[in-house]
């Protein structure tokens, strides 16, 4: 595995409401940089971070999952968050990791409960946020 020093890395926590796409974004991004040939759809449970089969068999995500990828000298660690309330510990501990937070929100639901929860979190830790 190639090194990359600290100052050439990224982590950014996807987050929000459960079924707002955070793991589609997380698809797109590992697509779009060469990290995997093909996207994978929760539907049909084969995406890269729902890997677990309780994750697959709920078509949600149950726990936080990493994916990396390389772009432009730089590795970003994708940190794909679970959406909903019992698993709001997982969103804890990815903020904590995280140099910002990416909130996903639905167009057509627009921002729930979680994504409010997820604010405050980001917040409270001085975070960097930004809305997709």
């Amino acid at each position: 595995m190639k090194a990359f020093p600290t100052a050439k890395i990224r982590n950014v926590a996807l987050v929000g409401h459960g079924g707002s796409g955070k793991t589609t974004v997380a698809e797109a991004l590992l697509f779009r940089a060469g990290a995997i040939p093909r996207m994978g759809r929760v539907e049909d449970g084969n995406t890269a971070c729902d890997f677990d089969p309780e994750e697959q068999r709920r078509a949600i995500s149950v726990q936080l999952a990493l994916a990396p990828f390389e772009l432009d000298g730089h590795k970003v660690n994708v940190i794909d968050t679970p959406g909903y309330a019992d698993f709001v510990g997982d969103v804890a501990a990815a903020l904590r990791a995280a140099d910002l937070a990416v909130f996903v929100v639905s167009a057509v639901e627009g921002v729930e409960v979680q994504t409010e929860i997820a604010w405050k979190m980001a917040e409270a830790r001085g975070s960097p946020a930004s809305c997709s």
